[in-house]
């Protein structure tokens, strides 16, 4: 079978996403925060509070890539339009919007149902006003907006979703909602949802998706994304910490790197 994306470029996307300053994001929390890594009345070591920061990062930067790689597939079948748009002042921005056969798909997409009673109805409220633009921006085309949630281990809202589309359904657009490879079904490319989850089976195996807390591996690419997002002062603040200097910097930078940093900022230690 064709692959629709290379696995090289499927990862290279991934990595891009999830570790774009990635190390500089944790040193100026730190910086910011020294609290929340050290200190006795912490239940977990500075290593693994390091770790657990690195990981809900990725939590977060993983969502914004499965979004980008979908975008990527759906551009193989159909046209993509631009996301962003201002409706009544405001601006709103569309996490899939397509067009196909004098149609346009809109999605809402999410990695998880897993949202409480008042974000719920914020955002279904919010996938109606972009249904509201869609009508008035391309009154001549057909419009189907779906819900999409990624993960379909997590139906916690599923009922409210159907009731509150029952109830909006007859507003000019057809409205539907979508759990893992329902919404791929529903184009007719389950393709799209084999390859991606083989891709990340394969890649969750490897050991590029394992978490890397020495810094100085790579370190020419490490110094220079510390240098751009690191400010002075994220620096003086971490090494005039002597607690973080002790019990943090050896973690991430066991030969003492970092020094070369704080030499190029003319920064005493």
């Amino acid at each position: 079978m064709v692959n629709i994306l290379e696995y090289k470029d499927f990862v290279a996307e991934l990595k891009l996403t999830l570790y774009k300053n990635a190390k500089a994001d944790l040193i100026n929390k730190v910086a910011s925060n020294p609290d929340r890594y050290i200190g006795i009345f912490r239940p977990t070591s500075p290593k693994l509070k390091l770790i657990q920061n690195i990981t809900q990062s990725h939590e977060i930067s993983f969502g914004d890539f499965i979004e980008d790689i979908i975008t990527n597939y759906l551009g193989k079948y159909y046209t993509n339009l631009p996301k962003r748009a201002i409706y009544h002042d405001e601006a709103i921005l569309f996490d899939q919007l397509f067009e196909y056969n004098n149609k346009i798909i809109m999605i809402e997409q999410k990695m998880r149902d897993d949202h409480d009673s008042t974000k719920k109805r914020g955002q279904f409220e919010n996938f109606l006003k972009k249904v509201s633009y869609l009508k008035e921006k391309y009154p001549d085309k057909n419009i189907e907006a779906g819900m999409w949630f990624v993960d379909q281990s997590l139906v916690k809202n599923r009922k409210y979703y159907l009731k509150k589309i029952e109830e909006n359904q007859n507003n000019g657009a057809i409205l539907n909602l979508f759990y893992g490879d329902e919404f791929t079904k529903y184009l007719g490319k389950e393709t799209i949802w084999d390859e991606m989850t083989k891709y990340l089976l394969k890649w969750k195996k490897s050991e590029d998706s394992k978490i890397e807390l020495d810094f100085e591996k790579n370190w020419e690419e490490t110094k220079q994304e510390l240098l751009e997002n690191v400010s002075k002062n994220s620096w003086k603040k971490i090494i005039n910490n002597k607690d973080v200097v002790k019990e943090i910097l050896p973690i991430l930078f066991p030969n003492g790197k970092y020094k070369e940093i704080l030499d190029e900022l003319n920064i005493k230690y």
